[in-house]
């Protein structure tokens, strides 16, 4: 659908328009409602004024006006993350990458390296290792961790996020011994009645709480983030939430005085008592809505259950590898209806992060049980991963319009872990085929730092579902590259209510687009990973170019 039709002139409070940039000879996918791919596209400012034939368009040019050749290169929409974690993205780049290594020995040495350089006594970071690629197939230890050092506290986080070691330094510190209770929803591993330095889900986020980065230290992280997801073509990011009750205002912060460019819709949470988060926000008066296009509040964020890969997700049957495990939870059903439906009640969008299909099944439920107390139209709540959703409960999501948000990229990083801990469970993981023919808007989210932020890495995985091994999991749930791009655009928007916003490119919508080296819709689905961002443009300027010369 053209958006220009035998007119050349626009014109506004009486004065001819005229382009500040014309972007000719594209393959513009603008996502509208028709999913149209036309070639040109004019903005003004900060906002898209027409979409059309090159002819269309550039009489829309004036000499002040810039105007790019994309030379038949896709131009999208700006990609929205919806669900991903800045702060945990930026302050991993401070710390031991774990996932450079392939064993814990090379893991060790890298921490070393870092301890020579760190004050006696400051905490040693590392994060992104998974025993299950590692030659010693196992986690980390607190033995092995005190080889590196046993005057500086040492925490490695695993790549889930949801767990972690210690060295014995840390353990004193934080006053965990032999002798300490498990954490409600959470757990010491021990060998022998000896703790083993290894910290699963509520003990890891406590443990991480204790160790937690300075301001300065989260603001340039933050700064880091930015820079990357710009990199990507990522213009607004659903960020997911950090450790502390301190998150949103250190976000807050950086997205006002530019750290952060992106915008932001903020998850109302924490990785830490996330119950406790969402009550504190309810008694502030505050709400999902309250602020700019540069950074709202989003919806209240509680945490279920554990993680796919750990694995610890709450599941309705055991683990496929082991019969007597079937995961944690961290709430039970009373308080998660509770603490959400007190939320719903006051105009909150509500959310939930819920792996396991126990988990997904009560976030369900508390949506069920929310919206029939308290009726309101529109409500556009989430379940954030959503990663096993089986028949029975896509029908009830279906039902009760639950915008859910998968991770496909999981599939690549974890898809043959999930094999080995699910079983055949792992054809209705990120379920976006069945999403899609039922007409459910799942909007897609990264979980970066779990996953690659790179959003054409999600989308070749939502098409391929291949696994970094080379194995396809799950094949029956492919999508294609049109339905991956919308989940990544218009769907990011309306999950957090700014589809009139942005997520297409149409008259009127914030300049927020992104320019790739090639045409994302005739590029092989196995080479899309080739695919590079060229442009990314943020409310009408260039935030980031691969070639500066090409844009002057």
């Amino acid at each position: 659908m053209r958006q220009l039709s035998g007119s050349v002139s626009l014109r506004r409070g009486g004065v001819d328009v005229r382009a500040t940039m014309l972007f000719m000879n594209g393959e513009v996918v603008t996502v509208d409602s028709e999913f149209s791919v036309s070639e040109a596209v004019a903005i003004d400012g900060n906002k898209i004024i027409a979409v059309g034939t090159n002819e269309e368009i550039l009489p829309l040019a004036n000499e002040r006006t810039q105007i790019v050749n994309l030379e038949g290169r896709s131009m999208l929409p700006g990609f929205i993350d919806a669900h991903a974690h800045l702060e945990l993205y930026g302050t991993n780049k401070l710390g031991v990458n774990g996932k450079e290594v392939s064993s814990i020995m090379e893991l060790i040495s890298k921490l070393k390296e870092k301890a020579d350089v760190t004050p006696e006594g400051h905490w040693i970071r590392g994060w992104g290792y998974n025993q299950n690629h590692y030659e010693e197939g196992r986690h980390p230890t607190r033995w092995d961790l005190d080889q590196v050092s046993t005057e500086h506290p040492i925490i490695v986080v695993r790549t889930c996020g949801h767990i972690s070691c210690v060295n014995s330094k840390a353990l004193e510190l934080a006053g965990i011994d032999s002798h300490s209770e498990d954490p409600a929803g959470g757990k010491y591993d021990r060998e022998g009645g000896e703790l083993t330095g290894l910290l699963l889900e509520a003990a890891h986020m406590n443990m991480f709480l204790f160790a937690n980065y300075s301001e300065e230290e989260v603001q340039h992280g933050l700064e880091l983030a930015s820079r990357d997801f710009l990199a990507k073509g990522i213009t607004s990011v659903h960020d997911a939430g950090g450790y502390g009750p301190d998150h949103i205002r250190f976000l807050h912060k950086a997205v006002k005085e530019k750290r952060v460019k992106q915008r932001v819709y903020a998850l109302y949470g924490s990785l830490h008592d996330s119950p406790g988060m969402v009550r504190n926000g309810l008694s502030s008066g505050i709400g999902t809505g309250l602020g700019d296009e540069w950074m709202k509040i989003g919806p209240a964020k509680v945490f279920i259950d554990g993680s796919s890969s750990g694995p610890t997700a709450k599941t309705r049957e055991p683990y496929s590898s082991n019969p007597d495990e079937s995961g944690i939870l961290y709430l039970n059903e009373e308080e998660l209806n509770e603490t959400l439906g007190q939320a719903h009640e006051s105009g909150w969008q509500i959310t939930a992060h819920a792996i396991g299909d126990e988990a997904v099944e009560m976030m369900i439920e508390a949506i069920r049980r929310a919206t029939d107390n308290s009726k309101r139209e529109d409500h556009r709540h989430r379940i954030e991963h959503a990663g096993m959703v089986p028949k029975d409960l896509l029908q009830l999501m279906k039902e009760l319009k639950i915008i859910p948000v998968p991770n496909p990229a999981f599939i690549h990083e974890f898809g043959d872990g999930y094999v080995r801990d699910y079983g055949e469970r792992v054809n209705v993981m990120f379920p976006l085929r069945s999403y899609a023919d039922e007409g459910i808007p799942f909007a897609i989210g990264s979980d970066s730092p779990i996953t690659s932020e790179d959003p054409i890495h999600g989308i070749y995985t939502a098409v391929t579902r291949e696994s970094k091994w080379g194995d396809v999991i799950g094949a029956e749930q492919r999508i294609t590259v049109q339905e991956a791009i919308k989940a990544y655009t218009w769907n990011g928007a309306y999950a957090s209510f700014e589809e009139h916003l942005k997520g297409s490119i149409e008259p009127g919508k914030l300049a927020d687009l992104v320019v790739l080296n090639g045409s994302i819709l005739t590029c092989d689905p196995g080479r899309l990973r080739e695919l590079k961002v060229e442009w990314t443009i943020l409310d009408g300027n260039i935030e980031y170019t691969a070639n500066k010369e090409a844009v002057k």
